[in-house]
């Protein structure tokens, strides 16, 4: 590090300027300055720079999609003609201008912004979507507005920490962790033997070490916030206050359990008393004890990962402390084994690579992208809107029944949640269909198997005048029979109506029939098709003489 700051020193110009203003006026540490400050800088620029590519990414999707009036009002930016008086008029934003879906995702790049009012033309409220983008876009296209900077006055503890933690650091590594000579003006361990520090020197060292893996951690959050547009004050606040403690905390392992292999080794022998110890070889020296300043080699990869691990050392401590405390309510995790996470590799067209970006949203399991508004993902990630919408509905579908019966309905051709509906409630189903769909519905699974067996209930039957408790497999037998007594077909549709209602299935349903709409009925099926509409070809146009 120093001599890298020697050659921009050397090199002069603006560089070696500020370099030796900064080290001999300032005193303080140029590189541990320029990495506290371009840190933040860096993340606000690409805040900014997400947000404009966010705008321009919805007004593609509003002119898309959206009415005939805002795709008009998008292509020439003018004003549509005006209608006869006895025309009737259009139903303006009857699609996505009007979808909930699409007003939140709007609302979550603009709601921070205060928008001043063009100085001609008409107000910004009064303005559609498209024009309230490109107002937006104009106004704001210089890096620096005014929620740009409150962030970053919120960032004002985290460049502090990270000065002081760099300058740290960088001595820390200039001596190559306990060199025998030193290596920089001030540096820790002159003069010692390697590894070996006074008492502050080692907690100089083990905490440099700790805010390294913390600070790595709290970049990798602070790009994830930045992918999702979630970068706020909190967001730096919260992090500060993470580094800090998971430097403290680290600090007080080391200071508690400075050598942890013999730590363990005594721990293994109380528990274990007549377990074999280990024995020294024939004519080897006795281990000498560990020197008060002497750090154990462990401890130079212990730390970074105790710090780049968030919560981990607190976790640790409290874990060790936890037999103390009687008072704790414990958990039940009889059942973690049949409510496991399911992954989003089982969705068709998800891979190991797409699984990791879809991670960066937010989205790690098929509950959360089933759950997830599909016009977000699309903006906020480079898929398309309907590759989007074809994950989301598969993830309900396998979230509502399950991934064993998702699987087997998959191999039936049913691939998401809005098949199953058609191959069920449409009006076109038959009867045969509605008792294939039951019986998979309706089959017994390794989870129910397995919840029966850990919490020991078995469920009722009820035949005539008997009464049993029976396993999964014959209560399942027993229910599809039971569907068989009423109406199999209204049974099946019933069923579907309670796990099809979801308020995210309902959101995507809603978002399904604006898109279609957009497309026209001309793209509902093809000309030879049973549901084809029959089209009446368009009149020429006869031009009108002139007078």
């Amino acid at each position: 590090m120093e001599i890298f700051l020697t050659w921009l020193t050397s090199a002069g110009g603006i560089f070696g300027l500020l370099i030796t203003a900064i080290k001999n006026g300032l005193g303080l540490d140029p590189l541990a300055l320029l990495f506290a400050l371009l840190t933040p800088s860096l993340l606000l620029y690409g805040r900014h720079e997400v947000r404009l590519r966010r705008l321009r990414s919805i007004k593609d999707f509003l002119i898309s999609f959206g009415t005939d009036k805002e795709r008009s009002h998008g292509a020439d930016n003018a004003d549509p003609a005006p209608l006869p008086a006895d025309a009737a008029k259009p139903d303006a934003n009857v699609r996505l201008t009007n979808n909930p879906s699409f007003e939140f995702v709007k609302s979550k790049y603009i709601s921070d912004l205060q928008v001043q009012d063009p100085p001609e033309g008409k107000p910004f409220n009064e303005m559609n979507d498209i024009d309230q983008i490109d107002w937006i876009i104009k106004s704001i296209g210089n890096f620096g507005s005014r929620s740009d900077w409150r962030i970053f006055l919120s960032s004002i503890g985290f460049i502090l920490l990270s000065y002081f933690g760099f300058s740290a650091l960088f001595s820390t590594l200039s001596c190559g962790l306990g060199a025998t000579t030193c290596c920089a003006p001030g540096a820790i361990a002159c003069a010692e033997p390697a590894g070996s520090y006074g008492n502050w020197q080692q907690l100089t060292v083990i905490g440099s070490l700790a805010f390294a893996g913390a600070f790595i951690a709290a970049i990798r959050n602070f790009v994830r916030a930045v992918v999702v547009f979630d970068l706020s004050p909190y967001t730096f606040l919260r992090h500060t206050a993470e580094i800090v403690a998971s430097v403290i905390f680290t600090i007080i392992l080391f200071a508690v359990f400075r050598d942890p292999i013999s730590g363990i080794t005594g721990l293994v022998a109380e528990i274990l008393p007549d377990a074999p110890q280990p024995v020294a070889p024939v004519g080897a020296p006795p281990v000498a004890p560990v020197a008060g300043g002497h750090i154990q080699p462990i401890w130079f990869g212990l730390a970074p990962l105790l710090g780049l691990l968030p919560q981990s050392a607190t976790k640790f401590l409290l874990m060790k402390f936890q037999n103390l405390i009687s008072w704790i309510k414990t958990t039940d995790d009889r059942f973690i084994g049949v409510t496991k996470i399911v992954s989003l590799d089982i969705i068709d067209g998800i891979d190991y690579e797409t699984r990791f970006r879809l991670e960066e949203c937010g989205i790690y399991d098929v509950q959360n992208l089933a759950t997830y508004n599909p016009i977000m993902l699309h903006i906020e990630s480079p898929y398309g809107i309907y590759q989007v919408i074809d994950w989301v509905a598969q993830a309900q579908l396998c979230h509502i029944i399950g991934p064993e019966k998702f699987l087997i309905f998959r191999e039936l051709n049913i691939r998401t949640i809005f098949d199953l509906e058609r191959a069920i409630s449409s009006k076109h189903s038959v009867k045969a269909f509605d008792e294939i769909c039951a019986g998979v519905l309706l089959a017994s699974t390794s989870s129910l198997r397995e919840t029966v067996r850990i919490s020991a209930t078995k469920p009722i039957t009820i035949d005539t005048d008997m009464t049993a408790a029976v396993d999964a497999d014959a209560f399942c037998i027993w229910a599809r029979k039971r569907m068989q007594r009423d109406d199999d077909s209204k049974s099946t549709e019933h069923v579907l109506r309670w796990i099809a209602d979801d308020l995210h299935v309902r959101r995507l349903r809603r978002l399904w029939f604006d898109i279609s709409e957009s497309l026209g009925e001309e793209a509902m099926a093809l000309e030879d098709g049973i549901d084809a509409k029959v089209r009446v070809p368009t009149p020429p146009v006869v031009p009108v003489p002139a007078q």
